[in-house]
């Protein structure tokens, strides 16, 4: 039996009754009016990434799973997630492409090599996890990157490769900085997506 794909109305009102919030208490602290909200829930208007991200810091919810759900980041297909991830960066950057992201995940891989780049990344990773603030595929898959460095296992390949893609991480001012909200980690999500396909090849 197929089961039906959650719609992110349905979601968001599941959330929101689990919060035990009206729409109303939702508005005044998201500062989205009401009948937005209700529009939402209802299908009879779309989302956009601003709303998901205002959602997710009232309702308990990563922002991703809200953007899975919504439409935005497809999990199973790599290339289409990076076209999707590529054309909402350039909603907070025109200029943004993913080939800068590539670019400079190759120039951080010289980095992850050295004492310096290792030493980053163990001082600095778990201050930058945790000022995420929020749970999903980024955050578990930058937690296994970074156990596998730190396991002492990892292959140079590993090394390299997610060594590089902490760093990017890692670094607040990147292609698309951290502080512009709310996009500031989806080229991180590209960036980490990516490490994860060239390490499987």
């Amino acid at each position: 039996m197929k089961v039906e794909k959650k719609s992110i109305g349905n979601l968001l009102r599941e959330l929101i009754q689990s919060n035990k919030l009206s729409i109303r208490e939702l508005s005044r602290r998201t500062a989205i009016d009401a009948a937005i909200i209700s529009k939402i829930i209802n299908g009879k208007r779309k989302v956009t990434v601003n709303h998901l991200k205002r959602f997710s810091e009232v309702l308990n919810v990563s922002h991703e799973e809200l953007m899975r759900t919504a439409g935005f980041l497809d999990q199973n297909v790599l290339q289409q997630t990076e076209q999707h991830l590529e054309a909402l960066c350039k909603q907070a950057d025109p200029s943004f492409t993913a080939e800068r992201v590539r670019k400079q995940l190759a120039d951080y891989e010289e980095v992850a090599l050295t004492e310096g780049g290792k030493k980053i990344i163990e001082e600095k990773f778990d201050e930058k996890i945790q000022s995420v603030g929020s749970v999903g595929k980024l955050v578990n898959d930058l937690k296994t990157m970074f156990s596998k460095l730190q396991s002492g296992l990892a292959t140079k390949q590993e090394i390299i490769i997610f060594g590089a893609a902490l760093l990017y991480f890692i670094n607040p001012i990147d292609v698309l900085p951290d502080y512009i909200f709310p996009f500031g980690y989806l080229d991180d999500t590209l960036a980490v997506q990516a490490a994860l396909l060239n390490n499987n090849k």
